[in-house]
């Protein structure tokens, strides 16, 4: 029911109320068999969207996107509406709230399929890396408040990782709509994307060079291991996950790109092209070798 209301919606320009959400959220749950790993879902006006491991919650603020939470120099889809309309708190286009709040969904339960992989560790390179991305939660509160952590917040590794999935689920359920009135606002979405993309594949020190998103997570957790050492022991080296990144690098353009390692070329130029708006789609992954 959720998702032929939530087609309905974007064939109208309807803002998607909270309810919807809440259906659509617990289909995704049920989908990805991950009720089990979930306390309680609240759909609710006030702060961020987030998965919070404390409590075993999931909170979804379907207002988010009017938020002046994020850093100006990074782009994300908080850019999906003007400045203008986040100071009158207006959606001039509902559609970009019904994208936002569909991909901060799914990013969220993205975080409960991360959990699942480290309990299951059905993946010794991608849990590894889970693991070390839990630093987030150990290391002293200031640290949730600095310059450093806000900055490089999408940077750590399983903050990447469900931003790259849930940017893909999005987008493939809303091509398949077919919907050619939002056509328009799916092709601003890849466009908005591929820059974050590429941002996240420029180096965390030298934001004009390139580098990977496993690179840069490396980066943090070494900065990390030195800021909480009374940690240690409870994670993965930086020479074990470097052992483990060698043997196990993926071959498809799609992989390496959900994986965080190094593009090809191509990929790379492709993504820049789609980001500039010389090439325009509604799907930018479809274009990337799977």
């Amino acid at each position: 029911m959720a998702y032929s209301v939530i087609k309905e919606n974007f064939k109208k320009n309807i803002l998607i109320d909270d309810n919807t959400l809440l259906d659509y959220i617990n289909i995704r749950l049920n989908e990805e068999g991950l009720n089990d790993l979930i306390s309680f879902v609240n759909v609710t006006n006030y702060g961020e969207s987030c998965y919070n491991p404390s409590d075993n919650a999931l909170y979804i603020n379907s207002e988010e996107i009017f938020l002046e939470n994020a850093d100006k120099n990074i782009p994300d889809l908080l850019k999906l509406i003007s400045f203008k309309d986040k100071s009158k708190f207006i959606l001039s286009n509902p559609n970009y709230g019904n994208i936002y709040n569909l991909v901060g969904i799914n990013h969220e339960i993205n975080h409960l399929i991360q959990k699942r992989e480290i309990l299951n560790e059905t993946n010794d390179l991608k849990t590894n890396l889970f693991l070390n991305s839990k630093f987030q939660e150990v290391i002293d509160e200031t640290f949730f408040k600095s310059f450093y952590y806000l900055k490089y917040h999408d940077r750590f590794y399983n903050e990447y990782n469900a931003n790259i999935e849930s940017y893909y689920e999005v987008l493939s359920l809303l091509k398949a709509y077919k919907i050619q009135s939002i056509e328009k606002d799916l092709i601003f979405t890849n466009k908005l994307i591929s820059k974050h993309i590429l941002y996240l594949y420029s180096d965390i020190d030298k934001k004009y060079l390139y580098s990977t998103p496993i690179k840069n997570a490396l980066k943090i957790y070494k900065h990390l291991l030195e800021v909480g050492k009374k940690h240690e022991a409870e994670f993965c080296f930086e020479k074990d996950l470097i052992s483990i990144i060698k043997k196990e690098k993926p071959e498809k353009q799609f992989d390496k790109l959900l994986m965080g390692f190094s593009i090809n070329k191509d990929t790379h130029n492709y993504l820049k092209n789609v980001a500039s708006g010389k090439i325009k789609t509604l799907n930018l992954f479809d274009d990337i070798n799977y």
